[in-house]
Order: C-alpha cells, then structure tokens, then sequence
C-alpha cells in the first residue's frame, strides 16, 4: 500500500473557498498523479458520498472518499487548506485539511474499506490529528500517516 501515498499526494497551503472547491483540488491533484483522467467524474463521486453523510470529523479534518470506474488506482490525497472552510463535521466546526479517499471501482469493498477503517481508527486519536495540521512538510504527513494508516494500526 505504500504507492498509494507518497509526498507528491500531500498538498499545504492550499487556497479554497468551499467544500466543492476543496473537491476540485482533491480531484486536479488525482489528474496531476495519474490516478485519473476524470477530474469531473471524481468531484461527482465526493460529492454523492457527501450526500450520504457528512465526512467531516473533528478537529478540523475530513476524510472525504469516492469510488468510481473513473479511477484507475487507489490513492490517499491530502489537502491542508490556508484558511478553514465550512463543512457539515461531527464537531459542527469548519475543516482545514482534508485526507481523500479515491478507490477504483472494482476494489471498492476491499481497499475502499480497509483505507477507510484504517484511516478513521488513525484520525479518532487527538494526537495524531493535532500532529497532522502542525506537519511542516509533506514529508511529515508522509510519515505520519505511513505510521499510522498504511501499517494499518
């Protein structure tokens, strides 16, 4: 799983408005790496998973994630935004930094699951989520998140 993240994934300071504006960069950077050549298909796809059900947590973090025939590899995407932007989240406050999901369609009950799991299991600690937002440098998010989500504890 370590292909699924690597720092060229991280993106820190970046600038957005809006939930759909964190989409767009969540889904330029898919196109950017290769993961997709559908930009609009993956915004699509984060959004209908965001009418389910929030995906924002707490502590200013959402884990937004889609699955789609549009995307031809896994991969975790991280934005760290400059500025908070409002999102329905559990703790009813705006996100600074969203971890996405993008999963191909046929492996959407086996990656799509585990990456989620390990992912939230990751995110329930307020130490590794303080940890995140304070990340100096892709490295850093790298590394924690390699620690902690890819090794699957």
């Amino acid at each position: 799983m370590s292909t699924i993240l690597a720092p060229e994934n991280v993106t820190l300071d970046a600038a957005a408005a809006s939930r759909a504006e964190v989409f767009s960069l969540i889904a330029a950077k898919a196109v950017e790496l290769g993961v997709t050549a559908d930009a609009a298909a993956v915004v699509a796809g984060l959004e209908a998973r965001e009418k389910q059900g929030t995906t924002g947590l707490m502590d200013g973090i959402a884990i937004p994630h889609a699955k789609s025939s549009a995307i031809d590899s896994a991969a975790l995407i991280v934005v760290r935004l400059r500025d908070s932007v409002e999102w329905e989240s559990l703790d009813e406050k705006p996100i600074i930094m969203a971890i996405a999901l993008l999963i191909p369609e046929g492996e959407a009950g086996t990656t799509h699951l585990t990456l989620l799991s390990q992912v939230a299991r990751t995110l329930i600690k307020p130490a590794v989520r303080a940890e995140l937002l304070a990340a100096a440098t892709p490295d850093a998010v790298i590394e924690l998140l390699s620690q902690h989500v890819l090794a699957g504890t």
